[in-house]
């Protein structure tokens, strides 16, 4: 991302989701870090809009996903990205957009 070679594209769930641990635990440090790296070009934080709310409906409907993953699932489809990064395990339940684990990543090394 920093080299302009990788355009990261997040919902403002993600945001949301990133802060609950800093915010709980009184990290102001690790919230600053958060929105550092969300600030920083080449990563660009989405709306909810309306059309991702129908598409995380559905999605919520056929993989029993939580409102935030599936809402992070329909931004990363309607916007076209390649993958969806992350560590949690209902996401491989997905098959709308590919979803790359960092667990899956970490063990293959």
């Amino acid at each position: 991302m920093q080299r302009g070679e990788l355009v990261v594209i997040a919902s403002v769930i993600t945001e949301a989701e990133l802060l609950i641990r800093p915010k709980r635990e009184g990290d102001i440090e690790a919230e600053e870090r958060i929105q550092d790296l969300l600030s920083e070009d080449g990563f660009t934080v989405l709306p909810v809009e309306r059309p991702v709310a129908r598409m995380a409906a559905d999605l919520r409907a056929r993989h029993n996903l939580g409102l935030a993953d599936a809402i992070i699932v329909a931004t990363a489809r309607l916007t076209g990205c390649e993958a969806v990064v992350s560590n949690d395990g209902k996401f491989r339940r997905v098959t709308e957009v590919p979803i790359v684990h960092l667990d899956d990543v970490a063990s293959s090394k």
